[in-house]
């Protein structure tokens, strides 16, 4: 079963983290706070949280290419030409 993971500054600028269900049930959540996100996040990646990347749309360039190459979910598409 897939959960939310949430990381969140309190009103004391430290950092917690917190384990939900989809329908925002509390599973778990961190006994401590801390002052730096990266332990927040090492923390809670001894609770099971993995850090998964976003896929991002926004162009890639090389320059060995010479137009720009658009990726959109796993598709390559390339710009149309004579604008």
């Amino acid at each position: 079963m897939n959960l939310i993971w949430r990381f969140y500054s309190g009103p004391d600028h430290r950092w917690r983290w917190q384990h939900l269900s989809f329908d925002g049930t509390v599973v778990a959540e961190s006994q401590a706070s801390y002052s730096d996100y990266e332990r927040c996040t090492s923390d809670a990646s001894g609770q099971g949280y993995v850090f998964l990347p976003s896929r991002s749309t926004r162009p890639r360039t090389s320059p060995a290419k010479v137009g720009r190459t658009y990726v959109h979910k796993r598709k390559v598409v390339k710009p149309l030409t004579g604008r």
